[in-house]
Parts: structure tokens; C-alpha cells; sequence
């Protein structure tokens, strides 16, 4: 067996021991430990001799095609196999996993404009751009993202309605999809239910598969960073006490974000001022 299939057999056993002992995503500390073991049997050692000074992530990245890496700020990086990348974002955290904001943008973003404009990534400087199809010819570097249609997105959720486990939720879910605003009548029904933890949870697995797909049919190397931490959450502790919103304004804006699903919330962006103010003491 080539050198390269069996270090790919030790990474992968090595995670599949991991899984069981941490109960969801492994620890690359852990990682680490159950690779050299799974060497060992072997006859092999980690670090390899031919790399001995590789640091341990450096040596993970060769592994793109059986596992993910999520690099969190100031604590260990936590890894899970390429088919079930939602152990990330399961994980109790203050600052949950999720996907950089303009990668999700690109897999979820149904394009509006006339003419339409779709994703482009460029590989040089790691960022996405909405362009026509004849702006994108400007640059032949830029890689075209597959964004979706709104029968797409109708489908993902049809498919998460269908799960097994939402059995008891399955008829009112389905029932929002014929609607005209079908995506904003299911996220509203997945908020009233609440089921938005479930709804990211599943969306996340699948737009990083479909992630992982296109990197591999357009030769684009995946990059960690690609998933990160979602922002600190602020605790609206005073909002209930704020008086300079009128009565009205204040409960037709309470409305809308009841409303509002986990994806549209994260578009939404709040000018400093407004944040300071509702928050000071």
C-alpha cells in the first residue's frame, strides 16, 4: 500500500476512536494522541521522520478529503469527518461554529437583480464577488460559486421536514412551502416551533458538503478559515426598558424579528449608536 493510503487509514481510524471518546468532535490535542497511537500499531511514528518539525494542523491539511478542521480563537481546534461536518456546529460554545459570512452568502443567496448576478470566488485574495456573467469574463482567475434557486432552497427544506425525527412537525412545515413566501412562512414556523437549532445544524452539514464538492470538481483548495466563530452575542437585558421607541414602532419591530429566521438575522446589520443605546445602563 502507497505510504500516503496508510497515513490516510491512521488519520481516519485515529478520528473514529476520537468520536467515541469525546462524544461528538475531536479535540486535535486528543487527535494527535490517537494518530501516534494508530501509528504505532503500524510500525510507523508521528511526526513522520520525513517531517519532523511539521506542526500538527500543517500535517492535518494533507487530510482535506476525510475530516474538517474548525480553528476557534484562544482554545484548541476541534476536527470532525468531511460527512458530518454538523459535529462543529453542535458544539456548546459562546461562539458557536458557522461559515464565513460571504461563503454562506454565496451557497444560500437566491440572486434578485436584473441582470443577475451570481458568486464568483477568487482564489488570490480568498474572497467572493457578486458579478453578471459578462463582468466575470473580465478576470478569468474567478471561480463561479453554485448559488441556488428558490426551488432549491424549497427543496432543502422539504427535505429537512421530511426527517424522521421532526415526525410531530412534519405536516405544518410542509404546509409553508406552498405558500408564497414559502422561505419566510418556514422560517417563521421553524421559530414558533423551535426548531431553528435543528434547521442550522442541518443546513450547515449540507452547504459544507456542498462545499467540499465544489472545491474538489473546481480544483479550489478548501481553506480552515472558511469556518469560524460566530460573533459575541449581546444580552438585550434593557430593550424591555427603552423608552425612546414609541409604543407602536416598538411592537411592530418586536413582531419582525419574531419572525424573523436564524439566516435573515445574521444579515442584519444594527449601527453602533442604536447597539450603545440599547444596551447602556
Amino acid at each position: 500500500m502507497d505510504q500516503t493510503d496508510v497515513w490516510v487509514d491512521i488519520v481516519t481510524e485515529a478520528l473514529q476512536k476520537g468520536l467515541v471518546l469525546s462524544t461528538g468532535a475531536v479535540p486535535g490535542a486528543k487527535l494527535r494522541e490517537l494518530i501516534a497511537e494508530s501509528a504505532r500499531k503500524r510500525g510507523l511514528a508521528y511526526p513522520p521522520a520525513e517531517s519532523p518539525n511539521e506542526k500538527f494542523g500543517d500535517f492535518l491539511k494533507r487530510f482535506d478529503s476525510v475530516l474538517i478542521i474548525w480553528r476557534r480563537e484562544g482554545q484548541d481546534f476541534l476536527v470532525a469527518p468531511v460527512d458530518k461536518p454538523e459535529l462543529l456546529a453542535d458544539v456548546q460554545a459562546v461562539r458557536p461554529a458557522r461559515l464565513r459570512e460571504d461563503i454562506f452568502e454565496a451557497f444560500t443567496r437566491i440572486s434578485r437583480e436584473s441582470p443577475p448576478k451570481y458568486p464568483w470566488y477568487d482564489p488570490e485574495t480568498d474572497t467572493v464577488k457578486w458579478l453578471a456573467i459578462d463582468e466575470s469574463q473580465l478576470n478569468h482567475r474567478f471561480v463561479r460559486m453554485p448559488s441556488p434557486s428558490q426551488s432549491e432552497e424549497v427543496e432543502d427544506r422539504r427535505s429537512f421536514a421530511n426527517s424522521p425525527e421532526l415526525s410531530d412537525h412534519k405536516d405544518v412545515l410542509l404546509s409553508t412551502l406552498g405558500d408564497h413566501s414559502a422561505l419566510w412562512a418556514f422560517s417563521k414556523s421553524i421559530k414558533e416551533r423551535g426548531l431553528g437549532r435543528k434547521w442550522h445544524l442541518y443546513r450547515f452539514q449540507i452547504i459544507v458538503r456542498r462545499l467540499k464538492l465544489w472545491c474538489a470538481s473546481e480544483h479550489v483548495e478548501w481553506r480552515d478559515e472558511w469556518i469560524g466563530q460566530a460573533p459575541p452575542r449581546v444580552i438585550w437585558t434593557k430593550f424591555g426598558q427603552t423608552t425612546d421607541i414609541p409604543g407602536d414602532q416598538r411592537k411592530l419591530f418586536e413582531r419582525v424579528i419574531e419572525m424573523l429566521g436564524e439566516d435573515d438575522l445574521r444579515r442584519i446589520s444594527v449601527p453602533l449608536d442604536i447597539v450603545l443605546k440599547l444596551i447602556k445602563p
